[in-house]
């Protein structure tokens, strides 16, 4: 039987039963656990068991989710948290010494998608599209006046996530203003003023070389998810993902932001996990589960990029779970 845990699963509801779907039918059978720290997590409840523990940043955190893996037996480790990402690949061997794979990228890919200048510097550095982005206020001021970049721009945490604590800024004083105050540092990248795309990748376990590429037009966008957005398939756009994916050691699940301005593509950044717009790609047959299991069963997947129908569009929708606790 194989087993998979699923850490902080959180609102991830769907993605718990696409992995439901996919290892209940291997061959032996399989199982879905997941964790989360706190009981009102309504995706604790799709799973085939479910384990409360304590924040990723209690002491014991490490501790409680290596006593899970033996407990249950897991083959698998998947984390969804970017902080979670970090701790996995720095304790990959730690896990790996139990014969437990964890699903995460190598350490120094994982910073570098985390640290966002780092990121712009590493595709500046290997000649890929990015958009321009300077480090510091002083940095902007010299760059501004090279006319490298310019109003309007926006505004980010370096180690930021899900689009909290962005803003676009349109003047200098304002500018000055937010840097000043801000209790993070902050990064001040040009502002994209085109067409916004997602993109979800697999990046193969075993071959390390992405085998599937799912991409669609953002239509709209809640609390830094996607929410309603529609497939494409353009050549020209696989190939700037491919020869980015290459300038990292990345693997397993990835999502990646990019912008289309005056028919140029441009790479705003890559989170090394399963996106919140993922769904989009199962429903339409781009079905991650299923790739990630077959690597757990040794063997490695085929390409199959771009193997999906273009114009399907995704509306997402709220729903609930009514239990007693």
């Amino acid at each position: 039987m194989t087993t998979i845990l699923i850490l902080s699963c959180g609102t991830r509801n769907k993605l718990v039963r696409f992995f439901k779907e996919t290892f209940h039918s291997l061959p032996g059978g399989g199982r879905v656990i997941v964790t989360d720290c706190s009981p009102w997590a309504p995706a604790l409840y799709e799973a085939d068991a479910f384990y409360l523990v304590p924040p990723m940043k209690d002491p014991g955190y490490e501790d409680r989710i290596l006593e899970i893996c033996m407990r249950e037996q897991v083959n698998a480790l998947l984390p969804l948290f970017e902080d979670e990402l970090d701790l996995l690949a720095q304790n990959r061997k730690k896990f790996e010494e139990k014969g437990i794979t964890a699903i995460v990228s190598d350490a120094e890919s994982v910073a570098i998608c985390r640290d966002k200048y780092g990121f712009f510097s590493l595709l500046q550095k290997n000649g890929l599209p990015v958009l321009y982005t300077s480090a510091s206020l002083e940095e902007f001021d010299s760059d501004y006046a090279e006319g490298k970049i310019a109003f309007p721009v926006f505004v980010k945490p370096v180690r930021g996530c899900g689009s909290v604590g962005i803003s676009r800024v349109d003047n200098r004083e304002l500018l000055g203003v937010l840097c000043r105050y801000s209790k993070e540092p902050l990064l001040i990248q040009q502002y994209a003023d085109g067409e916004e795309f997602g993109a979800d990748i697999y990046v193969d376990l075993i071959s390390k070389k992405p085998v599937a590429i799912f991409t669609k037009k953002k239509v709209r966008m809640r609390a830094g998810e996607t929410e309603k957005s529609i497939s494409v398939k353009d050549p020209a756009l696989f190939e700037v993902i491919e020869k980015t994916v290459s300038a990292l050691s990345l693997a397993g699940p990835i999502d990646m932001d990019i912008f289309r301005i005056d028919g140029n593509y441009y790479i705003s950044e890559i989170n090394p996990r399963f996106g919140g717009g993922y769904p989009h790609a199962w429903h339409c047959n781009v079905r991650f589960p299923e790739l990630i299991a077959k690597n757990l069963l040794g063997e490695e997947n085929e390409p199959q990029i771009g193997a999906y129908e273009a114009d399907m569009c995704m509306m997402k929708y709220s729903d609930e779970i009514v239990r007693k606790l």
